[in-house]
């Protein structure tokens, strides 16, 4: 048997038209309601949640923004309006996810094609790397913090890296160390993923809270600490700085607006989704902002300088246990982070490119070594590079979810047969396996914001309409590819089927003519109606 041959992945979904395994694998395969794997309850989900609100990423976006000048409360409230926006898409895929138990891969076969979804998760798979490289980076640094702690003399590691390079010979081993950590961990499957999240959701609030406590109290109570003005260093005014960070805090959750199916296909009860989204991202991860924001601007009061990096306040304590335990906690978030947000996301992705060989174990430790490859210290050095970095890739996030979004819940009014969505001769091959409607309404959410992200990048001329625009980019590209994936839809509708099929086939979920109630969610025979 040759080396190929040993490679294929064993597919448990010939009855959903995969021919051979090219349109599915296990881990691709729906998950039927009722399944041993549903296991996640509500606990799991805001657990989940609460595990994404306290990271080093998080953290940083309402830091960057008091570091440009802005005042903490305006932080604190672009964070929070930023979360709510991004809620909105978080609670439709995420629904549909539990409902139909499909992944984020999957779903895009609906609105995209079968081919046309190849483009839309690579455009998520490659975010998924850079920020699995990134926030490994950030691990790095944490690791760092800890061993000097231990030993301070980790402070004098000769560095042989040219300044240019924006990385020192301690931070590249502390980097490559901390990748070395994390493999194990990628081993686990994703409905075993709840214990991690369960022991991040004891740690980390308390860890924050104190944290807090700490800013609050060194920083001579709130009145100093949150009564610094705007100001705008750079001359940018304050109300595009205000979207900016808008923008920013959407960033590091709009790739979770898109693979949230990955994990509430999981999920028990499809209302458990729905709420837990919007307490999870509106109230919970808000908190964090909170702590980045009053921390950054206390750090200002306590040290007479601005850190928009966590760890940098660290390492201004003088209590060196208090370093050490500082970098672990925040290590332990960034591991929870990474796994769930990024290697869980490309691991999907790469399976629709390559279902007969990639799984989601294999997809995790492909996904280590393309993080790698993204020299993730280039967008960690500074507050303005991180601040684009967020910015830029948000805006084609965006373009997708308004597109799947469309096509779901208004096009199709929330009908769509499993089946089709693994039938290579289906309804969703569209065009060649590309649906057009989606390609135009792409490519017309990105072009308004190309200046924008040109200038972002460094280029000159730019008008400061465009950039002010780009200050929105998510926003727009949201709205426009909705937009533009309606109007194409009105002028030459695509097929619907509108079979009244049954909740399961041959033991996979399908929906008739809507998403469903509780009630008759486990019986194999019974249609499922929207409540």
């Amino acid at each position: 048997m040759g080396l190929r041959k040993r490679l294929e992945l064993r597919s448990e979904s010939a009855d959903l038209g995969t021919e051979g395994g090219r349109l599915s694998n296990k881990d691709m395969d729906p998950i039927p309601m009722g399944s041993p794997e549903r296991t996640w309850g509500w606990p799991s989900l805001l657990g989940f949640w609460i595990a994404e609100a306290f990271s080093i990423s998080m953290y940083q976006v309402s830091s960057t923004s008091v570091t440009k000048g802005l005042n903490p409360g305006l932080a604190i409230l672009a964070v929070f309006i930023g979360h709510v926006l991004v809620c909105i898409p978080a609670m439709l895929d995420g629904y549909v996810g539990c409902i139909f138990g499909i992944n984020f891969p999957v779903f895009t076969r609906a609105s995209f094609g079968l081919r046309g979804s190849y483009g839309a998760v690579f455009v998520r798979g490659v975010v998924a790397c850079i920020w699995f490289g990134t926030q490994s980076f950030q691990g790095g640094q944490c690791l760092q913090v800890m061993i000097s702690a231990i030993w301070p003399s980790f402070n004098n590691f000769p560095n042989h890296l040219a300044e240019s390079a924006h990385v020192t010979s301690s931070e590249l081993l502390c980097f490559f160390l901390f990748i070395i950590v994390q493999l194990p961990l990628l081993w686990l499957h994703v409905s075993s993923l709840r214990y991690m999240f369960m022991a991040k959701t004891v740690i980390m609030p308390i860890f924050g809270l104190t944290l807090f406590i700490w800013a609050i109290v060194a920083g001579k109570g709130f009145g100093p600490t949150f009564s610094k003005p705007t100001l705008i260093k750079d001359g940018t005014p304050a109300v595009v700085v205000f979207f900016q960070c808008v923008t920013s805090a959407i960033g590091p959750k709009a790739t979770l607006a898109l693979n949230m199916p990955d994990f509430t296909r999981y999920a028990k009860e499809p209302r458990q989704v729905f709420w837990t989204q919007a307490v999870g991202l509106c109230v919970l991860v808000t908190m964090c902002g909170v702590l980045g924001a009053t921390v950054s601007s206390a750090s200002e009061v306590i040290y007479g300088k601005v850190t928009w990096n966590p760890l940098e306040v660290a390492r201004l304590w003088e209590n060196r246990a208090a370093q050490f335990f500082a970098g672990l906690c925040w290590a332990f978030a960034v591991i929870g982070t990474n796994i769930s947000a990024n290697s869980v996301s490309f691991s999907n992705d790469l399976a629709l490119w390559f279902p007969k060989y990639i799984n989601n174990r294999r997809g995790a430790y492909i996904c280590a070594v393309f993080g790698v490859c993204a020299v993730p210290w280039y967008i960690q050095y500074s507050a303005k590079s991180f601040s684009s970095f967020l910015g830029g890739y948000s805006l084609f996030l965006g373009a997708i979810a308004g597109i799947i979004i469309t096509d779901f819940w208004i096009c199709r009014k929330r009908t769509m047969a499993v089946s089709s969505l693994f039938d290579p001769r289906g309804i969703h091959y569209y065009t060649f396996g590309v649906n057009p409607r989606a390609v135009i309404a792409f490519i017309f959410a990105i072009v308004p914001n190309i200046p924008g992200l040109a200038a972002a990048c460094g280029a000159k001329g730019v008008p400061k309409g465009a950039i002010y625009l780009y200050s929105l980019s998510w926003l727009v590209s949201i709205l426009v590819a909705s937009f533009t994936y309606w109007v194409g839809w009105k002028i030459k509708p695509f097929p619907v089927d509108d079979s009244r099929e049954q909740l399961y086939v041959d033991g996979y979920p399908t929906v008739e003519d809507s998403i469903g109630s509780e009630k008759g969610l486990e019986g194999k025979d019974q249609d499922v109606k929207m409540g």
